[in-house]
């Protein structure tokens, strides 16, 4: 289920989807609680706090910049660096332009490592594995 995901963009909503779905097994797991001498559910930060375990999403997108570094190392004949580097339209689609996967690419790149130009760091190998373990040693990964 993660490499498809780390294929795809990640939409708000499948990101809710996720969080929740997390919560639901964690709540499951660890059961309810009792407080003076009654049950109750867990509240939303109770099953994070037992689990010790990195955000779902955040494991998400450092694959997908390891994906992303991947897909830029390769020969330019390759289908995906040619799907990364195309612009498929002629003409411009009216109405709001459409979240590619390289703009989410960019995104996180810039939220999880604080680095701009990830193409041209991710050409090379050593320094982008370098970052990606940064990020992962950041976020608890």
């Amino acid at each position: 289920m993660i490499y498809i995901i780390t294929q795809s963009k990640l939409h708000t909503k499948l990101y809710l989807r996720l969080c929740i779905f997390l919560l639901q097994i964690l709540r499951r797991v660890y059961g309810p609680t009792q407080e003076r001498g009654r049950r109750r559910p867990r509240r939303k930060s109770e099953p994070y706090s037992l689990y010790k375990e990195p955000n779902i999403v955040e494991d998400i997108k450092i694959r997908r910049l390891g994906w992303a570094g991947h897909i830029k190392r390769m020969e330019e004949e390759r289908v995906p660096k040619k799907v990364l580097n195309r612009n498929f339209y002629a003409t411009r689609p009216v109405g709001r332009p459409r979240t590619r996967w390289a703009d989410v690419v960019q995104r996180d790149v810039l939220q999880l490592l604080g680095i701009r130009g990830w193409k041209r760091r991710g050409e090379n190998r050593d320094e982008w594995r370098r970052l990606i373990r940064e990020a992962k040693v950041r976020k608890g990964l």
